[in-house]
């Protein structure tokens, strides 16, 4: 299901602050290390019960905001319509779309149990405006199902931290997805509607209705 595979790949991908250090991490070790980082926090909740789960909520968020390149994210999912936004529109629609996916994913992050994972070396190329690389996880659930997460995964130059920029789970694109849903959220709405857009963005999301 669509729902269930975004908030796998979401639980792999939200990242905490690096620690300093001379050189960051590689973008394999960083989603090695954070990735442990989390699933260590949700055992620590689960083990503190119902009192702790604000908290919970917080620190995923914490996470999110540090690992996640939301600005590059919601310019893409934005897609045709960023040209046309202005400054302001383009900061508060990167805020909403951060903000949703804490509150939403955060939510959800506790009722999945996973047993293993293996983080591949990265695919690593260098582009104009800086580095990308594709890190690929195999991760298996209780059940012992198997899913193959891509982290799309960028870098100004070879001293900034990488942040996570797309994912896709199983083939399934989810920046593309979010583009879609925001192209079909404009159209349906009418012309001069991409405040309105943006500021559902935050009570909706079309991808936790097909889970």
């Amino acid at each position: 299901m669509m729902w269930r595979r975004f908030v796998l790949c979401l639980l792999l991908s939200l990242g905490g602050v690096q620690a300093s250090q001379a050189e960051p991490l590689a973008a394999d070790e960083l989603v090695r290390q954070e990735a442990a980082a989390l699933f260590e926090a949700i055992d620590r909740y689960r083990e503190q019960g119902p009192e702790a789960l604000e908290a919970f909520y917080g620190e995923v968020q914490q996470r999110m905001d540090a690992f996640v390149d939301y600005d590059a994210i919601a310019q893409g999912v934005m897609g045709a319509y960023f040209a046309g936004a202005t400054p302001e529109q383009r900061a508060r629609f990167s805020r909403n779309f951060g903000e949703a996916l804490g509150r939403k994913y955060a939510k959800a992050l506790l009722a999945f149990k996973f047993e293993a994972y293996e983080v591949q070396p990265p695919r690593a190329q260098v582009v104009p405006a800086g580095e990308r690389s594709a890190v690929v996880m195999t991760l298996s659930d209780d059940n012992k199902k198997s899913y193959t997460v891509v982290y799309d995964m960028v870098r100004s130059d070879g001293a900034a931290p990488w942040r996570v920029r797309n994912v896709i789970v199983d083939g399934v694109n989810f920046g593309r997805t979010y583009r879609n849903q925001f192209a079909s959220a404009m159209e349906s709405r009418g012309p001069g509607a991409l405040d309105s857009v943006i500021d559902a963005w935050l009570g909706t999301d079309e991808t936790e209705e097909d889970g």
